[in-house]
């Protein structure tokens, strides 16, 4: 009886195959369908299949990562215009009509009876310069424009940075999409050593026990797939959010590997390390932004200083006031003159405001050395991590190629009878194996590359159009 079951369950009919191409298989290809997760709707205005430089642009114009990064740029600029101010005049006008009522039947010293109240009335200007400062206002406008460039670095390396992050979605999901290819292929490949010891047990030459050996690498394979195309609608769903669009958006990666895919995107090529770095003090805007909020910091430092130095300010003013108790008779009155003010005892104020400057900038000092060797170690890791990913390209063809001469010699065995199935099997899982490595160094070169830009500050929307 119970061998009667065996031979039941295994030679049944297979679970059918799914198509060879991925977008038309369910989801999941085994199991219930749940085909709400995986419906993708296009965008208005957004194309469906869009290179990485396109993607940039989409992250661009609708990221609000990106927005925040634009507005905070914006608050350096104004700050300049702020400090500017200081240089200008300050000009105010007053106008004024004010009526004082005073006790009847009063009289004045003169022994005139006052009935009533006075009515007065007025318009005047005053003016106020800055004549000398001790360079305070001067320092500030250095500093706030110095704060501008800063800003200015910060939002491109903003950019920078979100190109990146968009260029590693991008070809994750290329990955993804490609791993779920694979894993297409390789339930087709063990389908066909299934089929191979199927046909061979209704000969009469394999065992039912063969039979369940070579159906288990299929089992396997369909696990595989079903985890792949999980894998790939999640990545989908990240890159249409990193563009800014809803996770469910219909906008595919289009797939820029050349024929060669150990042939490098790279516009320009690689150089030696030294060379990388001299290129990145120059280009990288996070470093330079370091430099610039040093260098706000140390004008900061003299603007506090000059609080301890004496201050000129010229003032006038002009106007026309009345004269009499009923609001008439206007004269019109107007000074000049200059105002010096020297600090000498502000209870320590201004000296600990210069001490905390002083800390400030220390700070921004230190910050800048730990920027200039965070460069100099994103460099050094990206330039060996590309010129390992380009390496191991090559090595993943030569083991996929020897892979599949493996398995054709052993098929070819196998059906003359002179090798075991185990060995068919291991020779199967030897090809699976070169052919996801081969699948993962590709894409990891993809990645290196995209990480040797972004080390070097070079991946802004035009060094991003590979």
């Amino acid at each position: 009886m119970h061998a009667f079951i065996l031979a039941a369950v295994v030679l049944a009919t297979p679970t059918p195959i799914p198509a060879a191409t991925p977008q038309a298989l369910p989801y999941p290809a085994y199991g219930t369908p749940a085909p709400g997760a995986a419906v993708q709707r296009p965008q208005p205005g957004v194309p469906v299949s869009i290179t990485l430089a396109q993607s940039i642009a989409i992250a661009a114009a609708r990221s609000p990562v990106l927005a925040i990064a634009r507005s905070d740029y914006r608050l350096t600029q104004l700050s300049v215009d702020l400090a500017r101010t200081g240089l200008y005049p300050n000009l105010a006008a007053t106008a004024s009509v004010s009526r004082t009522f005073g006790s009847r039947g009063g009289s004045s010293s003169s022994g005139t009876t006052i009935g009533g109240g006075t009515t007065s009335e007025g318009l005047n200007a005053t003016l106020k310069q800055f004549i000398l400062d001790g360079g305070r206002v001067i320092n500030e406008i250095r500093q706030a424009q110095s704060g501008q460039l800063a800003g200015a670095g910060t939002y491109q390396r903003s950019l920078q940075t979100l190109a990146f992050n968009v260029a590693q979605a991008y070809y994750n999901a290329l990955q993804a999409e490609s791993a779920t290819t694979l894993a297409v292929e390789v339930v087709h490949q063990n389908q066909v050593q299934e089929n191979l010891v199927t046909a061979q047990l209704r000969a009469g030459t394999a065992s039912r026990v063969d039979l369940a050996t070579a159906q288990l690498p299929t089992a396997q394979a369909r696990v595989a797939l079903v985890r792949a195309q999980g894998n790939q609608l999640a990545a989908f769903a990240a890159f249409a959010n990193q563009l800014g669009l809803d996770a469910s958006a219909l906008v595919t990666p289009i797939n820029d590997t050349p024929a060669n895919p150990a042939a490098s995107l790279l516009t320009q090529q690689k150089v030696d390390y030294d060379q990388a770095v001299a290129r990145a003090f120059l280009e990288r805007p996070d470093y330079l932004s370091a430099q610039y909020t040093a260098q706000a910091a140390a004008y900061n430092v003299r603007a506090t200083r000059a609080g301890l130095l004496p201050t000129l300010t010229g003032n006038a003013s002009y106007g026309t006031n009345s004269t009499t108790a009923t609001g008439t008779d206007f004269r019109t009155s107007g000074n000049a003159g200059v105002t010096l003010s020297i600090p000498i005892f502000d209870q320590g104020v201004t000296r600990v405001q210069i001490a905390q400057a002083q800390a400030q900038a220390d700070i921004a000092n230190s910050e800048l050395d730990e920027s200039k060797l965070t460069v100099e170690l994103n460099v050094r890791q990206a330039l060996v991590g590309l010129i390992s990913a380009e390496a191991a390209v090559g090595q993943a063809q030569v083991e996929l190629s020897k892979a599949n001469e493996i398995l054709s010699a052993t098929q070819a065995q196998y059906r003359a009878g002179v090798t075991t199935l185990p060995l068919l099997l291991n020779a199967q899982v030897g090809l699976t194996q070169a052919e996801t490595d081969e699948l993962n160094s590709v894409y990891l070169l993809r990645q290196a590359e995209q990480t040797y830009l972004f080390a070097l500050g070079e991946n802004d929307l035009g060094a991003s159009t590979l």
